[in-house]
């Protein structure tokens, strides 16, 4: 049963080990075409009464050494931050222009988002899944469509 509430399970601090499929749908083209990547891998999950806190290391999933991502999952928003190599905050919240930096190896670059569809469908224990569709613009390149789901079991 879903209890779709801003106040998730009453034990404040709650830690346990999930397993998380990610799910990332990019727009690569003015034809439509989509480029699929999709990641599963073990994570801690905390609840607190006000969200969801996922943790999990990318580190041996991916190329990119030493990035840690951090899920801070509220009824209405989702804050995505990464540190290590490749370093962002992303901040999905329907109908919001956000604006960051994306640090990487390379050099730093403007990173800008609107977030058209905030779908979270988790339970009081923080499993179900959130989706999101979003734009991005990475400096002053062409805006890109996105989906993101994320998947906590």
């Amino acid at each position: 049963m879903k209890l779709k509430s801003t106040i998730f399970r009453k034990e404040e601090h709650t830690l346990e080990n999930v397993k998380i499929k990610i799910t990332t749908t990019q727009t690569i083209d003015e034809a439509g075409n989509e480029d699929v990547i999709e990641l599963v891998t073990e994570a801690s999950l905390e609840c607190t009464q006000e969200c969801i806190i996922i943790n999990y290391d990318e580190s041996h999933i991916t190329e990119n050494n030493s990035i840690r991502t951090r899920l801070k999952i509220y009824k209405d928003k989702l804050i995505m931050t990464k540190i290590g190599t490749f370093s962002s905050k992303m901040e999905f919240e329907k109908n919001r222009n956000y604006k960051n930096l994306y640090s990487t190896p390379y050099g730093t670059f403007d990173l800008y988002f609107n977030t058209i569809v905030y779908n979270n469908d988790l339970d009081e224990f923080g499993k179900g899944f959130v989706y999101i569709e979003y734009n991005i613009i990475l400096g002053n390149s062409v805006k890109k469509y996105n989906k993101l789901r994320i998947d906590i079991f």
